[in-house]
């Protein structure tokens, strides 16, 4: 695969990925990631909301535009596809300071905790995936795919259940 995709998180839950992740789980998590987004010819970048964390498919690439970035954590309540006015301007705002621009094709990835059923979980991060999406495209961003995971991608080494109830942005530049 010809993909260069940075596992996830521009948590719009958000919380840090751990800099101590071993190199298992980040396979891990890319290969998952990699079902999901098949990107050629381009490079894929992750946003995550751990400063100066940047972790690239290729142990060579760097990502520039998220140096020094720290992005906002927005929860979800429990069954909730909800984003406060504040929570959409936190992301809004740090959009750009991150060097993303409204032609940068976004893709939206929602995801629950362990809580209900498969079913529900997955319906829920598709419309907390839906929810951030539409905002995202109501302030002029480019959404090239949005994708409901349910339950099956808890962050690694997560102690909590509320840390799961999220939704990761992934960017394409060309």
């Amino acid at each position: 695969m010809n993909a260069h995709l940075i596992p996830i998180l521009i948590t719009v839950l958000l919380l840090s990925s751990s800099p101590l992740m071993t190199r298992e789980i980040r396979q891990e998590r890319f290969s998952l990631l990699s079902e999901i987004v098949r990107v050629t010819d381009r490079e894929t970048f992750l946003l995550t909301s751990t400063p100066n964390h940047r972790q690239p498919a290729c142990e060579e690439k760097t990502v520039k535009a998220t140096d020094g970035c720290e992005l906002p954590v927005v929860h979800f309540q429990l069954g909730s596809a909800e984003l406060s006015l504040s929570e959409q301007n936190a992301l809004l705002a740090t959009l750009p300071q991150c060097g993303i621009v409204p032609e940068t094709g976004l893709i939206v990835i929602g995801h629950t905790c362990s809580l209900g059923t498969e079913k529900r979980n997955r319906i829920l991060s598709r419309e907390r995936a839906e929810q951030v999406a539409a905002v995202l495209h109501a302030h002029g961003y480019s959404i090239s795919e949005v994708t409901a995971m349910g339950s099956q991608q808890p962050i690694p080494g997560n102690k909590h259940l509320a840390g799961n109830r999220r939704v990761e942005l992934a960017f394409t530049r060309p």
